[in-house]
This record gives structure tokens, C-alpha cells and sequence, in this order.
């Protein structure tokens, strides 16, 4: 996946965190991000999709670490 098409599906709706306070995912748009962590491990054609992105939920407030997962139809 290119970066316009990473860019596309956050814009789309279809990539996702997941709060381990909620046990829930949640929308990549809806969460306050707080820093994208890399993987140093990963020289592959796509980093976005192996980094840990930090954020705060909206549901229940918690500073979360998650990957990013992507919908899958």
C-alpha cells in the first residue's frame, strides 16, 4: 500500500486502534494521537502500518499503545 492509499483509508474510516481499557476498537479518526512509535525492526515498503501509535481514548480517557489494524470487507 502506497502512503495516498494509507492516507485514503484513514480518510475513509477503515483504520483502527484498539483501547485495551474498553476491550474495543476505535476509529483512527476518532482518538486524540499523541506520538507514533517505530518500529526499528521493520525496513519493509510500508512502515506506517508496523508502527505503535500512542493515543488517548474518548471513551474512557486512558493513554493507550496500539498498531494500527485496517478493515478488512
Amino acid at each position: 500500500m502506497a502512503p495516498g492509499e494509507f492516507l485514503q483509508a484513514c480518510a475513509a474510516g477503515e483504520v483502527w486502534l484498539y483501547c485495551k481499557s474498553c476491550q474495543q476498537t476505535k476509529n483512527f479518526n476518532a482518538v486524540e494521537h499523541l506520538r507514533s512509535i517505530e518500529n526499528p525492526s521493520y525496513w519493509g515498503p510500508e512502515p506506517w502500518w508496523q508502527d505503535t501509535r500512542e493515543f488517548r481514548c474518548p471513551d474512557c480517557g486512558s493513554v493507550q499503545q496500539s498498531n494500527l489494524q485496517r478493515e478488512s470487507f
